[in-house]
């Protein structure tokens, strides 16, 4: 069948669908025929903003899930038929054969996840992308150990923030950290307090406060042997950098990278931004990479030690994908992932 994408023509220009070719898996490659994209704040940013230099014109997506269509040459552990999750990570960034706006697309097989089939698509395809990001900004860049797989993590005694535990990113760093032995402490509205409770979090600072007060909470509990800031716009980056002023410097790590309208930041503060994902690609986080894509979100899923990133559908397919963009670029939909299945049309 044919294939259909949406694509970026050019920089900060909007997505629109057109054909795409069906593409041939090479060695350790799959074909995968797509049932949902989960869009990122990374995609609308690039949409908008042009914040990552990639050729055009390309196709965004860089987390889905569906069907495995066929196989490249050395492929072992997946067939025709199998349900898998898979992320573009690395040098496919700049490969549009490898984006999720289409119907098919190119998976690699060391970023992808094979998933029970009673994992729903949406559930995947919301959660593989940003918990790559968190299991490596958690484990590799701030040093945290991984959870266990089954039963409880000894008690680390040790306090980790996650700033924006409703988000779709930050309730799974709330989760892993918290299974994983940490006291957590995180901001949330109080609309998706009981949610970010359930997570793990053992304290739940309001987010609708002022900023002085949430800068007076943050050191209330404070200090943090780690900090990890999942939402990234200028408005947390601020009360962030004035909370570590106040503590005469100190760095944390982001999600995202800094945008228009961020406060320029001191010397003494190091608010760290990384392609998290790539760090799988070096040799010495290989072993990471495999549990996490061969035993965490697999197992995870299934089994509930991880719960799925909550998602909103939007229904009509790849024409609507700019419009969940602008959605994104105007703030989004609090706590969930957006997604949408490529297969959809548009009612006339």
């Amino acid at each position: 069948m044919a294939n259909q994408a949406s694509w970026i023509p050019a920089a900060t220009k909007q997505v629109a669908v057109g054909p795409a070719e069906t593409y041939t898996p090479g060695p350790n490659e799959l074909l995968v025929k797509i049932k949902s994209v989960a869009f990122t704040p990374i995609e609308a940013k690039i949409q908008k903003f042009g914040t990552h230099p990639i050729p055009y014109p390309n196709i965004l997506g860089t987390s889905y899930s569906g069907t495995v269509e066929s196989v490249g040459d050395g492929v072992t552990g997946f067939q025709k038929g199998d349900h898998v999750a898979t992320i573009r990570a690395g040098k496919t960034l700049a490969d549009p054969r490898f984006g999720g706006y289409q119907k098919f697309a190119l998976a690699p097989v060391n970023s992808t996840s094979k998933i029970s089939p009673s994992v729903p698509f949406n559930s995947s395809s919301a959660t593989i992308i940003n918990l790559a990001a968190i299991t490596s900004a958690l484990s590799i860049h701030l040093g945290l150990e991984r959870p266990p797989l089954t039963g409880t993590a000894t008690p680390k005694n040790k306090k980790v923030l996650i700033y924006g535990g409703s988000s779709s990113c930050g309730g799974l760093a709330v989760k892993y950290a918290a299974s994983a032995g940490y006291e957590v402490i995180t901001t949330s509205s109080a609309r998706n307090k009981d949610f970010v409770a359930s997570l793990g979090a053992a304290t739940i600072i309001d987010h609708e406060q002022s900023p002085a007060a949430i800068v007076a909470d943050l050191t209330k509990y404070g200090p943090y042997d780690a900090v990890l800031d999942t939402i990234g716009l200028p408005a947390p980056t601020a009360i962030l950098v004035e909370y570590f002023e106040s503590l005469g410097g100190g760095s944390y790590n982001t999600m995202i990278p800094p945008i228009p309208g961020t406060r320029d930041i001191p010397d003494n503060v190091k608010r760290i931004f990384a392609p998290y994902s790539f760090a799988f690609d070096e040799p010495q986080h290989k072993p990471l990479a495999r549990w996490l894509y061969e035993e965490y979100l697999p197992q995870g899923l299934e089994s509930g030690l991880i719960v799925p990133t909550r998602q909103h559908v939007v229904e009509g397919g790849l024409e609507k994908a700019q419009e969940v963009l602008d959605l994104m670029n105007q703030g989004g939909v609090s706590g969930r992932k957006l997604v949408l299945d490529p297969w959809q049309t548009t009612a006339p």
